[in-house]
């Protein structure tokens, strides 16, 4: 494996959205090495839920994507996407988030809970990455290691931002766990369930732009709040 590839699929796109992450945390910024323990993290959830999912391969359990979607019907596939890959890969995700809200002393607002999900999903999904470096090449390649890591942002972006919310205001956190890594998984399937059909390719990128706005405002309203407003902002203008 090539130096170029490694980068083009792995180092360059956690680089690109890490470093995003934290330009948008503009008030009480993480301290970095906090953001590189929370990628480590989710590097190693994907490893495990890889580890989970060829396990339960060797049971007999149909893990694999396009052969799932092969041998069901629509709505038994979606319901796949949903129940397994959705619930599987968020709560794997979920499972390092715990232990940062334990670890982390400089989680103090409500969009840390954001900030570190997201980065926690761009170490999962750079892991992920690592199994398309044998069948991808070139911009196909490219495309997909930056979007990947997007996506996943974006899906646990959900639970992030409400058990981050729920640990600054003192609520229970199961409640807002359990709320979270459904509406994640739900949305996280059937952004899946869209991407195998050309014909419907189209709604799962419109489902990703409106959780991604929805994360967007958050991040913007909260940067208006701290003071940041004045901060040029080459993404939002």
């Amino acid at each position: 494996m090539s130096l170029w590839i490694l980068f083009a699929a792995i180092v360059g796109p956690a680089v690109f959205w890490i470093g995003y992450l934290y330009y948008k945390d503009c008030f009480r910024r993480e301290p970095v090495v906090n953001l590189i323990e929370a990628f480590g993290l989710g590097f190693l959830a994907g490893f495990l839920c890889w580890a989970l999912y060829r396990f339960l391969s060797g049971l007999g359990f149909p893990i694999d994507f396009q052969m799932a979607f092969l041998s069901r019907s629509r709505f038994d596939f979606l319901i796949y996407c949903i129940g397994t890959i959705g619930i599987v890969e968020e709560v794997f995700k979920f499972l390092p988030f715990l232990l940062i809200l334990r670890r982390i002393k400089a989680f103090d607002e409500k969009i840390d809970g954001i900030i570190y999900a997201s980065v926690l999903a761009v170490g999962f999904a750079s892991f992920e990455n690592l199994g398309y470096l044998a069948d991808m090449r070139g911009w196909a390649l490219v495309g997909r290691a930056f979007a990947s890591p997007l996506t996943h942002a974006v899906f646990a972006s959900i639970w992030g931002y409400l058990v981050g919310s729920a640990t600054i205001l003192g609520r229970p956190l199961w409640q807002a766990a359990l709320r979270g890594i459904f509406l994640s998984a739900l949305i996280h399937g059937l952004f899946d369930f869209l991407t195998v059909s050309p014909t419907r390719r189209l709604f799962s990128a419109i489902l990703i732009l409106l959780v991604w706005i929805w994360q967007l405002r958050l991040l913007e309203k909260e940067r208006a709040k701290k003071g940041c407003a004045g901060r040029k902002d080459p993404v939002s203008g």
